[in-house]
């Protein structure tokens, strides 16, 4: 494992914003592998507590070696909705500080037998907590013609998917989807590319991005944790979210525009550099959202 498996998106604005304290209460929703954290620890003092959550048991493992040599440095593996019960573990009320990474790591996407990603042969799989029992291939085999509709456009943004859940429903009958590949090649009898590799790689892009977002209820997780960080956030508490979703921005965004206590700060969103879309092409889509809490 090395460093740069994950480039941290968004570092300097992410730290900029964060503006962190020597005493700060800092938890890291998605540690990942320790491409912010690295930062962050830097430049919290002795009185300061960091929290750092990640539900990829490779990804905590990691930061738990990399980063023990820090006393004010604790991971778990574990959920971001679940911050608050490692918030009390350590005889904390509120947090000052709250990063939140909403995208798949690099790691991930390239483990094939993770399945996350078309390019590569592996099991429908797509958990990012392996201990979780729903898979993709569960999803592909058992959801209603309905669901697996309702999931193409809504998390994948898939408008035109009758083709495709067709597909699916009718080889599923004859034998279970298993691989990757069997996803495939779904997607290439439901679509017309005209040889147009780039349009059927941006369809694979959305039909495994729609399942993955199913199997880990990432929407779900998001809804559970914006008024669990309303409720704990201390006053002038910077909460940070980066988005990679149009949905899930929406989402944030929402929340806070009927939240009496959470403002937008700057109120308009904040993207990357025009340098750092060309180095680093996951950051491509990434949204910046900076949130403060103040007094009702």
């Amino acid at each position: 494992m090395t460093d740069t498996i994950h480039i941290p998106v968004m570092l300097n604005e992410v730290i900029n914003y964060l503006d962190i304290k020597e005493n700060d209460c800092l938890i890291e929703g998605t540690a990942g592998f320790g491409g912010h954290t690295y930062h962050i620890l830097n430049q919290l003092g002795r009185n300061g507590l960091y929290i750092g959550l990640d539900q990829d048991q490779t990804a905590i493992n990691h930061c738990k070696n990399k980063f023990k040599s820090s006393a004010i440095s604790h991971h778990y593996h574990d959920n971001f909705s679940n911050f608050d019960r490692y918030l009390s573990q350590h005889n904390k009320t509120t947090f000052s500080k709250f990063f939140l990474d909403l995208g798949v790591s690099s790691y991930q996407l390239d483990q094939e037998y993770r399945g996350f990603s078309h390019r590569f042969e592996g099991p429908l799989d797509m958990r990012m907590n392996t201990k979780n029992d729903l898979t993709a291939q569960d999803v592909l085999n058992t959801y209603s013609k309905e669901s697996l509709s309702n999931i193409f456009f809504h998390f994948g943004q898939l408008k035109h998917n009758k083709k495709l859940v067709e597909t699916i429903i009718h080889l599923r009958k004859h034998s279970p989807l298993k691989t990757t590949t069997d996803l495939r090649n779904c997607i290439k009898k439901s679509y017309f590319f005209n040889n147009k590799r780039s349009l059927f790689m941006k369809t694979c892009s959305q039909v495994f991005q729609a399942i993955r977002i199913e199997v880990n209820q990432e929407f779900n997780h998001i809804q559970t944790i914006l008024p669990k960080l309303e409720h704990y956030a201390e006053n002038n508490a910077i909460i940070i979210i980066l988005t990679f979703h149009s949905s899930e921005d929406r989402l944030v965004k929402e929340y806070v525009k009927q939240s009496k206590t959470l403002i937008f700060e700057p109120k308009s969103v904040i993207k990357p550099s025009k340098e750092e879309r060309t180095k680093n092409s996951r950051s491509r889509s990434v949204k910046c959202r900076v949130i403060k809490k103040i007094t009702s």
